[in-house]
């Protein structure tokens, strides 16, 4: 992309998720003028659907088959969250409902008690190391079960309401001079072997799951993306089921893992999640499904059992085999893409705005953003 003064360039971004949002006013910021192709607005995807946390403890070490930076990544997002939180507030006028940790992770059995050991010992150098609080449990939280075998305290793990989050973005988008909301599907030519999008410098994709059908024009005829750059076709959907229960007097106050359960306290509701459905793109929850994560999640917490449910709802996450987002430029000079961020796209939205600003405005392509550049996760593929 030429090196125009900003006020000069123009991006188009492709999806108004969390990750699309941000991206848009971090660009905006910089002086950049942007076109945000959205067809639902307000947007109510998986950034809507999700239950907002802020772990790059817990989600990021002793993944099976994870990306080896993925940790590296996650971490240095949530340390950029705090800051990112108040500018956002600033800019909004509107909460971004951001707290940070501790989080607490409990095991319910000893397969949970030597994963939680294992998170411990690979963060052990780390300077929000997770801290053994078994004997505490009681008084760190008094809503938990006695059953529980261990308890690991996480200072890195906090969470945002990811709802209002996506609320004073979207507010942001809307009132920003240099941010214009297109409803209407943008229409990309491959030319060449080279993007053509007419009125615009750059253009980034960020539409989660879905971000491998886009379609282009190619010599005529229809294309998806995933032809043109066989990295997307590893995408796939994620689905997942959760639920929120009424705020009761004494509930849960801290969010609490456990396993693939997590229980995520709000100021007007409290999170229950999550299933995990690869390859189904969910839009419908089930009630036996429902059902279940609530009894786990009583069994965490018995008290939960007096919370009446408010919603059920299922979304469908972007993800990897690598569990990790795919950052950078496609095989099409000129169109970029910023997606599969599976259960971190709250964590990983301040960071990844910045990571595609500096590569698409700057040129400069570190040695964090390029461990995710398509090519690099279409290796980790094979």
């Amino acid at each position: 992309m030429a090196r125009a003064h900003p006020s000069d360039r123009s991006i188009a971004i492709i999806g108004a998720g969390i990750i699309g949002l941000s991206c848009a006013l971090e660009f905006a910021r910089r002086g950049t003028r942007v076109t945000l192709f959205e067809k639902a607005w307000p947007p109510r995807g998986a950034s809507w659907a999700a239950a907002g946390m802020i772990a790059p403890a817990f989600e990021a070490i002793g993944v099976s088959g994870g990306h080896s930076k993925l940790f590296e990544l996650c971490d240095a997002s949530a340390r950029l969250w705090p800051d990112w939180a108040v500018q956002l507030e600033r800019e909004s006028g509107q909460s971004s409902g951001f707290h940070p940790g501790p989080s607490l992770a409990i095991a319910l059995d000893q397969a949970e008690a030597a994963h939680l050991a294992a998170v411990q010992a690979a963060l052990k150098d780390y300077d929000l190391a997770p801290e053994d609080c078994t004997d505490q449990l009681p008084a760190l939280e008094p809503t938990l079960t006695d059953k529980a075998v261990s308890g690991l305290l996480l200072p890195s793990d906090g969470q945002a309401d990811n709802r209002l989050t996506l609320e004073a973005l979207a507010s942001c988008a809307e009132q920003h001079e240099r941010i214009e909301i297109n409803l209407s599907a943008p229409h990309l030519i491959s030319e060449h072997g080279r993007l053509r999008h007419q009125g615009y410098d750059a253009t980034l994709l960020t539409a989660g799951w879905q971000s491998g059908d886009l379609t282009l024009q190619d010599q005529g005829r229809e294309v998806s993306l995933q032809v043109l750059d066989p990295a997307l076709a590893e995408l796939q959907p994620i689905g997942g089921q959760m639920l929120s229960v009424a705020p009761i007097e004494n509930g849960p106050k801290r969010t609490i893992r456990s396993g693939h359960i997590y229980i995520v306290p709000k100021a007007d509701r409290i999170v229950i999640g999550a299933t995990s459905e690869p390859g189904q793109a969910l839009t419908v929850p089930q009630p036996d499904q429902i059902a279940d994560l609530r009894a786990q999640a009583i069994a965490l917490c018995p008290v939960l059992a007096e919370a009446p449910v408010l919603e059920t709802w299922a979304g469908v996450r972007p993800g990897f085999k690598s569990h990790a987002p795919m950052l950078g430029q496609t095989r099409l000079p000129g169109l970029y893409v910023a997606t599969g961020h599976y259960r971190n796209g709250i964590l990983l939205a301040p960071l990844t705005a910045k990571l595609m600003a500096d590569l698409i405005l700057d040129g400069e392509a570190g040695s964090l953003i390029s461990a995710f550049a398509p090519d690099r996760q279409l290796s980790a593929q094979v």
